[in-house]
């Protein structure tokens, strides 16, 4: 077989594999009970949806989706799938939940619990194209008419965790290899 055929049946086979999970059933990615058994709960969907809540009872059959935390659970040592797992588990379903039902942070539950779109108060889509002018620059009259903007409480600590990550890593250089 030429390496030209063989390219060919390889491509044929990775698109064929690939379009049914990715374009025309991506349900099959994050298939949730919980959302089955109660389909008129908001909590329930916040709870168990793998697309737009915290995954809570999903389960998926793409292996894209099952290896997408790490890359691939076959070749990273089991130690750092281990600890990938934990902050993961602990994150979403200790801190997050905590911050969303418990304490109502940013105001929390007039968006929903994870997105990474803006909101202006009311929880609807912020109009970003309404508060700048032609040359997009803020236009900050337009600005107190619309309101602050508001983020997802996932995005809010996600951004938080990720610059204290940033900063744990300089703070880590410069206590053990600072001179």
């Amino acid at each position: 077989m030429s390496r030209g055929k063989f390219f060919l049946i390889a491509l044929i086979c990775s698109f064929s594999w690939y379009v049914f999970p990715g374009y025309l059933f991506p349900a099959i990615g994050t298939i949730s009970w919980v959302c089955w058994a109660f389909p008129k709960s908001v909590t329930a969907q916040q709870l168990g949806s793998g697309m737009r809540g915290l995954g809570i009872g999903a389960f998926g059959l793409d292996w894209s989706v099952i290896a997408s935390f790490i890359g691939s659970p076959l070749i990273t040592p089991f130690f750092a799938a281990v600890n990938v797992l934990v902050g993961y588990a602990a994150f979403m379903y200790v801190i997050l939940p905590i911050a969303y039902w418990r304490f109502n942070i940013y105001n929390a539950k007039t968006f929903p619990i994870f997105s990474s779109h803006l909101f202006d108060n009311k929880g609807h889509v912020y109009n970003v194209s309404a508060i700048v002018d032609n040359n997009f620059e803020l236009d900050v009259a337009a600005f107190q008419r619309q309101g602050n903007i508001n983020l997802s409480v996932f995005f809010s600590l996600t951004y938080g965790i990720g610059f204290a990550a940033i900063m744990s890593t300089l703070t880590h250089v410069l206590v053990f290899n600072g001179k």
